[in-house]
């Protein structure tokens, strides 16, 4: 039988109107809530921040409100030309790129995008990351949890993504890479309202969760296992006069 043509197919085509991205570049209040908290402790002020994928915008807005000194990287057209609008410095280049320009950074920061590299790219792009942030400096990503049932709805909703991460794939690139592991967890939770019964109702939920992590780690035998939709790995650049090797 005659074979047909293959047809390239782009699974970013209308990825920006299928986000509701609109270039707003102005975190909502609980997204600004939710950098606070999962960025607490990670100092901003005068810092060089580079957000790989940054989307609609919102954590570059907010990381700039806090006196950083912001870049972003996107191959989305749209959300650049609304990056520039917004005076910000941003660009399609490639990690390559900038490392070949000899960029350095104090925090690097990629929110829902290592699931949309391979295996060679996110092994390749974490050599890069290391080689761009400056001694000690961090880099924090956030992806669907692949060692979760809950994980798996962000994980097979977006055509786009290549690969299902786990707390020991991260361990793995990190380890090879260089990078030392400050931590793996949950993803910081915040409330819709700020009230004094929503957030003891959050706090609440938030131990009911542990709880039953710890409990499905003594049943089958295990280490506890973050099971949130979505984990954040929290990684560091080791200074040069300390050995590459993980602290946590």
């Amino acid at each position: 039988m005659p074979t047909q043509p293959s047809v390239e197919v782009d699974p970013y085509a209308n990825y920006a109107e299928w986000k509701q991205w609109e270039g707003v570049f102005e975190p909502r209040d609980k997204e600004a809530r939710y950098f606070a908290a999962e960025l607490d402790g990670i100092a901003l002020q005068g810092r060089r921040v580079l957000e790989i994928g940054f989307g609609n915008g919102g954590f570059m807005a907010w990381a700039r409100g806090r006196g950083a000194e912001v870049s972003g990287i996107e191959i989305n057209d749209a959300m650049l030309d609304a990056a520039h609008a917004h005076g910000f410095e941003a660009s399609n280049a490639s990690l390559d790129q900038l490392a070949g320009d000899g960029r350095q950074y104090d925090l690097i920061v990629a929110f829902d995008v290592l699931e949309h590299w391979d295996t060679a790219e996110l092994l390749r792009n974490f050599g890069l990351i290391r080689q761009l942030l400056c001694d000690g400096g961090t880099f924090l990503a956030r992806f669907p949890n692949g060692q979760s049932p809950y994980g798996r709805a962000y994980q097979h909703g977006d055509f786009s993504h290549k690969s299902v991460l786990s707390s020991e794939k991260i361990r793995y690139l990190a380890t090879a890479s260089g990078l030392q592991v400050v931590r793996i967890a949950n993803a910081r939770r915040v409330g819709a309202h700020t009230d004094p019964l929503s957030t003891l109702r959050q706090r609440w939920l938030a131990w009911r969760r542990r709880r039953i992590e710890r409990g499905l780690a003594r049943l089958y035998g295990m280490p506890r296992l973050p099971l949130d939709p979505n984990l954040v790995a929290v990684l560091r650049n080791p200074f040069s006069q300390e050995p590459s090797t993980q602290d946590g």
